[in-house]
């Protein structure tokens, strides 16, 4: 019974553990990183134009003072350099006041003439006379046509690596006089507050130099192995080239990248920004390993379960079959136990049919018969015990006689709590008639201990 019960409560817990995995693994959507990154990307390239575009305004609305003018106005190229210096200075200034930019923390602030070349930069005397607008052409050409602008600036050669924007400074007339440029450092901190609004991916940067595609900056300097950088760099090209977005092969399998041309800066073929997306939830190998050790860990309460629920009921049943042996071997007064809450009525039922086959009438209450010693019954008489027993009062004898029963159960360990008195005094008196119609004379009974089990003795009264 015990290894029928564990093994198909096994293979109940076999088949539950399996279909769950099964279905965790249905649950896992394998196209979840892709989507993830995709979702990263243009999230990021949206903040870092809005950006774009909040610096743009900002500088606009700085270069309508007349105080931004004057340094084009100054006498001499010294001059003018100085006082572009002492203008940069109070912009820079008044950029930790402004709440649009305030996070940014500009490393550059920078006053240009029409064609792009630098007066005077905030706090150094540095890039006064380069020619910027040659450099980065885009700046040029903004300031010709009249408008702000953004671009990536990066050039290995100058130490330069920057998100810039810049807008123009007009005179009374409309005039372009030169522009006013604020840069923001291409940095891993950049791109890690751009990440912490989004995603939370990885977020990297690949600018197009003369050299080819690289990588300038990124949010998470731990994920560089998720990535063949040559196919990185070939994917930053096609992207760039065709103004959308490439997946590049991930070298794990939980991961997803995606490359597309940061928009908002320049002509858009400058800079391409790249994220790098985890799968949210777990590979399904990653779940194998603990669905098998609950679905060990079910078989191995499945094998205690069964030896506790298999000893429930065999070891009533090995009483009960024990009891018949005993039966079958004359001791025709022993039931079996009743009290089992699954196999009470099956024994109940058992000693019924025993005391048909053996005449004994059964108990209303479901007791087993008491058990009889009829050996004096059938002498010819009991001398003077059945004569003291008869003089007894019938009223005192049952008290008696209960009372010495109930001490004998209590001596061999029995338990009395469901015996009455009522029912054992009727179960006496039923006895007893039974006895005088059996061997013509009237008995009463005397109580006596033999071994583990409590025996009536029949005591003829004559």
């Amino acid at each position: 019974m015990r290894a029928k019960i564990i093994t198909v409560f096994t293979v109940v817990v076999l088949v539950v553990g399996v279909l769950a995995f099964a279905l965790t693994r249905a649950s896992l959507n394998p196209g979840s990183p892709r989507a993830d990154a995709a979702r990263a990307l243009v999230a990021a390239e949206a903040v870092l134009r809005v950006q774009a575009v909040e610096v743009e305004r900002w500088l606009v609305s700085q270069a309508a003072d007349p105080k931004v003018r004057e340094p084009f106005r100054a006498g001499t190229s010294q001059a003018r350099s100085d006082a572009a210096t002492g203008v940069a200075n109070g912009i820079k200034s008044a950029t930790g006041k402004a709440p649009a930019i305030s996070g940014l923390a500009p490393s550059l602030v920078l006053l240009v003439d029409s064609r792009g070349t630098a007066l005077g930069r905030d706090g150094s005397p540095f890039l006064r006379g380069d020619d910027l607008g040659g450099i980065y052409p885009a700046l040029r050409q903004g300031l010709a046509e009249g408008r702000a602008g953004s671009d990536v600036w990066v050039t290995p050669a100058r130490n330069e690596q920057m998100l810039v924007s810049w807008a123009p400074v007009r005179d009374e007339n409309g005039q372009v006089l030169g522009g006013l440029v604020m840069g923001v450092a291409l940095s891993d901190g950049l791109l890690g507050g751009v990440a912490a609004q989004t995603s939370g991916a990885s977020l990297w940067l690949q600018v197009k130099t003369a050299e080819g595609v690289r990588v300038i900056t990124r949010s998470k300097l731990d994920l560089g192995s998720v990535v063949d950088e040559q196919q990185l760099a070939a994917g930053a090209l096609e992207a760039l080239g065709s103004g959308k977005v490439v997946d590049v092969a991930a070298l794990l399998p939980d991961f997803a990248v995606k490359v597309g041309p940061l928009g908002g800066y320049g002509d858009g073929r400058r800079a391409a920004l790249v994220v790098v997306a985890r799968a949210n939830a777990p590979a399904a190998t990653t779940l194998l390993f603990p669905f098998l050790g609950a679905i060990a860990l079910g078989i191995v309460l499945v094998a205690v379960a069964g030896q506790v629920l298999g000893q429930s009921f065999t070891r009533p049943v090995e009483e009960m079959e024990e009891g018949l042996v005993a039966i079958m071997n004359g001791r025709t007064d022993l039931r079996l136990p009743v009290d089992h809450p699954e196999l009470g009525g099956l024994a109940a039922r058992v000693n019924s049919l025993l005391s048909q086959l053996l005449g004994v009438p059964d108990d209303e209450t479901g007791a087993p018969p008491l058990a009889v010693d009829e050996s004096l019954a059938q002498d010819a008489g009991a001398g003077g015990e059945g004569a003291a027993l008869g003089a007894e009062d019938e009223a005192a004898y049952h008290k008696r006689i209960f009372d010495d029963y109930i001490r004998a159960k209590r001596s061999v360990g029995d338990p009395v709590d469901h015996i009455t008195e009522d029912a054992f005094v009727a179960r006496i008196v039923s006895s007893e008639k039974q006895m005088a119609q059996k061997h013509g004379k009237a008995v009463r009974y005397k109580v006596e201990v033999r071994g583990r089990e409590v025996v009536l003795i029949a005591v003829p009264l004559s």
